[in-house]
C-alpha cells in the first residue's frame, strides 16, 4: 500500500506543474499494481478538488474528483476514522511544520500500517517513520 498525497494527485492532473512528469511515474507504476492500493483520505479529497477548482478549474476538479471515487486502485478513508489521531499528530508536533491535513495523512498511515506516501511535500522528509516517494 501507498498513501497519496494531494500534492502528487494535483501535479499529476496539471501539466504545468514542475513535478507533473514524476507524478506520471507514480500513478503508471500504481496502475500497475507496484505499490498495491493507493490510500488517500477525504481531507486529501477535499484539499485536491479545492486546489484543482481555484488553479485550473470546477471541471477539472470535478474529474478529478469523480476519477477518485471510481478508481479501483484508490481506497478513501473517513475522515471520520482518522479525525481523533490526526489532531493528537497535529497537537503534539514540535518544529515539523505540518498542516493538519498532513498530519491526517500520517494518522491514516500509521491506522493502515502504510510507509510509503507520494508525494511532493518537502515536510515528509523530515519524518524519519516515513519513506517518500516522489518520482
Amino acid at each position: 500500500m501507498i498513501f497519496v498525497d494531494s500534492s502528487a494527485i494535483i501535479a499529476y492532473k496539471n501539466a504545468d506543474d514542475i513535478n507533473h512528469k514524476k507524478a506520471e511515474d507514480i500513478f503508471q507504476k500504481l496502475s500497475a499494481g507496484e505499490y498495491g492500493i493507493g490510500v488517500i483520505s477525504e481531507f486529501v479529497f477535499s484539499e485536491v478538488t479545492t486546489v484543482l477548482a481555484l488553479r485550473k478549474s470546477m471541471d477539472a476538479a470535478k474529474e478529478v474528483g469523480n476519477v477518485l471515487l471510481e478508481a479501483r486502485e484508490i481506497e478513501m478513508m473517513k475522515a471520520s476514522e482518522v479525525f481523533e489521531k490526526s489532531w493528537e499528530i497535529f497537537s503534539n508536533q514540535e518544529n515539523t511544520g505540518l498542516s493538519f491535513v498532513d498530519a491526517s495523512n500520517l494518522a491514516c498511515m500509521e491506522m493502515r500500517g502504510i510507509r510509503k506516501i507520494a508525494t511532493f511535500d518537502k515536510d515528509f522528509l523530515r519524518i524519519g517513520s516515513v519513506e517518500v516517494v516522489n518520482g
